[in-house]
């Protein structure tokens, strides 16, 4: 079962949003998460995707996104120094790591 977020990723709404990333990754076993409704996003934001990646490679969990990003919100997320890795099966789920540029 895939999660839905909110438009907003940003430091507003950060707390929220740890809180309901982190009950869905603790009872889902295959957690998705739908970045497709994502409008607005921050570096909070992303810390947050990034943290839900981490939380589930604890739990031995792989922990993937979906959905099509919008422009500004990928332009955020590479701006940033981190950048979509789509996984290598033809299922369009990704995840978020660091610019291979920036090691």
């Amino acid at each position: 079962m895939k999660k839905d977020l909110e438009s907003n990723l940003t430091i507003e709404k950060a707390a929220a949003t740890a809180e309901i990333l982190l009950k869905y990754i603790n009872t889902s076993k295959e957690p998705v998460i739908d970045l497709s409704v994502v409008e607005k996003i921050d570096l909070s934001g992303i810390q947050l995707l990034l943290s839900a990646q981490k939380t589930g490679d604890k739990q031995s969990k792989e922990v993937y996104f979906t959905g099509m990003i919008k422009k500004n919100v990928y332009d955020r997320i590479f701006s940033s120094g981190f950048n979509t890795v789509h996984s290598e099966s033809s299922d369009g789920l990704f995840k978020i790591r660091r610019n291979s540029s920036e090691l």
